[in-house]
């Protein structure tokens, strides 16, 4: 009888330690998925509201167009002819209720504003002669929905006429300011007057602007009310902002900035209080860019070029990094579902989907929920402890 109590005894050790190794194993990572396939460059995809949709622009390297497709790569329609330029800014295209797009399209003379419906039917041009050439580039270019979807504001970014039709680069205006207009395109107005404004960005669920300027020495974030009024410089950093995010509530700033000039070329993530309070350093040591909140506000997804993979992922207090998605150096573009599940990548010539195993928070190390096979194995080891009683 002891022997066989011993024996029994046994086969329970047994199987509770392999159950404790099932369940200690780290969970598969998540297969990426890809959504396009075809001999076109596609790149800045971007999620419609109700995240049904993936609207991106796509190129044959010497025009651009515009397609939407649905969130697993189905239903794709071109949406702009392609034998012209069609591109987004470097902001949500999307209008808050889904129902616009807003894109920059060649008019013959320069890209200009415009917004069309999501299968590109009602075309409305918004702005006349912006001249913004698409080569050299959009550096610095930027357009954005206020939070009900009544108004856009963007950067100027107006060029000499001559310029464009003499092809004379040397011509051309580096000026940028800050205007805001009516969705449709009425009621102009110029906030900012410095010539140094770019990139500006709406704060969610508020009034205030932000944006971009180089009036205090070095590029920083700066901020106003849609009106203008109350500008405030936000961030004070040792080089130079290249690039910032609001958090999904409106009340902190994650933001790119690079290493001062003759010292190693660095570009670290920091955040900070929208009222230019509580600046916190995230990341150091890297060249990490392009920060995305998470839609609850908890993580940070951006891209490193000095990591060992492109994509990462962290709290936004800078703890639990971790990589995101197999390793590849070539993704760039990056874009959270609006219910925070999956991001979609770009790595310049597909887009690919990263399904997240918890939109909740990253997998605790060492330790992972039961899965499927060790409920099974499980199972099995009760029913034969059963059978031995």
């Amino acid at each position: 009888m002891k022997r066989t109590g011993e024996a029994c005894m046994n086969r329970k050790t047994i199987c509770i330690v392999l159950l404790l190794i099932a369940c200690a194993l780290p969970a598969a990572a998540a297969p990426v998925i890809q959504l396009t396939n075809d001999s076109a460059f596609d790149s800045y995809p971007f999620w419609s509201p109700d995240g049904a949709r993936i609207a991106f622009v796509s190129s044959d390297g010497v025009h651009a167009g515009i397609r939407v497709m649905e969130r697993d790569g189905r239903g794709l329609t071109q949406v702009t002819d392609d034998r012209s330029w069609n591109l987004f800014t470097e902001f949500d295209p999307w209008s808050p209720d889904g129902k616009k797009l807003l894109f920059l399209s060649d008019g013959g003379r320069g890209l200009d504003l415009w917004t069309m419906n999501p299968d590109g039917t009602g075309r409305v041009r918004l702005t006349e002669s912006g001249c913004i050439v698409p080569i050299p580039g959009l550096s610095g270019y930027g357009a954005d929905w206020s939070a009900d979807g009544k108004r856009i504001v963007y950067t100027s970014c107006l060029f000499d006429d001559a310029a464009i039709q003499e092809v004379n680069l040397s011509a051309i205006r580096t000026e940028a300011d800050i205007w805001i207009m009516d969705a449709d395109g009425g009621n102009k107005k110029q906030l900012t007057s410095g010539g140094d404004a770019r990139l500006p960005l709406w704060q969610p669920q508020g009034d205030r602007i932000a944006y971009l300027a180089d009036r205090s020495g070095n590029r920083e974030i700066w901020a106003m009310q849609s009106d203008g009024a109350g500008e405030t410089q936000v961030t004070f950093s040792e080089g130079s902002v290249s690039g910032y995010s609001w958090s999904p509530d409106g009340t902190r700033i994650a933001y790119v900035v690079a290493s001062p000039p003759g010292t190693w070329p660095e570009f670290s993530l920091w955040v900070i209080d929208s009222d230019g309070s509580g600046s916190e350093q995230l990341t150091t040591g890297n060249r990490d860019r392009s920060p995305i909140w998470s839609p609850d506000g908890t993580r940070i997804a951006f891209r490193s070029e000095s990591r060992d993979r492109a994509l990462w992922v962290m709290k936004s207090d800078g703890s639990g990094l971790a990589p995101l998605g197999p390793d590849n150096p070539a993704y760039m573009m990056h874009q959270w579902s609006p219910d925070g599940r999956t991001i979609v990548v770009s790595d310049g010539n597909n887009l690919y989907a990263i399904p997240l195993e918890d939109p909740a928070a990253p997998a605790s190390p060492g330790f992972e929920v039961v899965s499927a096979a060790g409920a099974l194995f499980l199972t099995a080891c009760l029913f034969r402890l059963r059978k031995q009683k």
